[in-house]
């Protein structure tokens, strides 16, 4: 976070280069974010434009309340979700592929328990994928991207209030249809 403040300071004093220090670091991450809204390349590499060009501009109304990570990726959604808006795309949910379930101690499991996670992962993503994509966006942030309830409105221009009521909503829903699921399995 120090290394994005610094950046933030050089560029604002005129440094070009850390201009593209701060789009080389990030723009992989803002063009997946894109790429999950919009699952259309090209309009994914149009908006990570967009979203460069305009944290170039608004670099100066940073404020440093929040991780700069987070202020990037709340305007990389809100360009994401706008430009799906005005050309009428259908909106994907921000974690469609469910990559961000895997586990990382995959050797130490049986063949039994590796079948269990992919159909547990399976399960959660098609959950998921049954949302709106605004709530899906509030759990995949919340539980996947692990961002706190404060980042999460700060992205999605919601209250802290209104975040923390969605997500007792969300995960009650998850609960709910994942055991009705687990129950029709059996």
């Amino acid at each position: 976070m120090e290394e994005d403040l610094l950046l933030v300071h050089r560029v604002l004093r005129g440094e070009q280069f850390a201009f593209r220090t701060i789009v080389e670091k990030y723009q992989n991450y803002v063009f997946t974010i894109a790429m999950r809204v919009l699952n259309a390349r090209e309009e994914a590499e149009e908006v990570a434009q967009d979203v460069f060009l305009k944290v170039h501009k608004m670099l100066g109304s940073y404020r440093q309340e929040s991780k700069f990570s987070s202020w990037l990726y709340a305007i990389a959604y809100r360009t994401a979700i706008d430009n799906a808006r005005k050309k009428k795309l259908p909106l994907q949910s921000i974690e469609a592929d469910g990559a961000a379930f895997q586990t990382p101690d995959l050797l130490s499991k049986t063949p039994v328990e590796l079948t269990q996670d992919n159909d547990l992962r399976q399960h959660v993503q098609a959950v998921i994928n049954r949302l709106k994509p605004s709530d899906a966006s509030i759990i995949t942030l919340y539980y996947l991207n692990e961002q706190s309830v404060q980042e999460i409105a700060d992205i999605t221009g919601l209250s802290v209030t209104n975040v923390k009521t969605k997500l007792h909503r969300l995960r009650e829903q998850l609960r709910q249809e994942l055991t009705a699921s687990a129950l029709d399995q059996h």
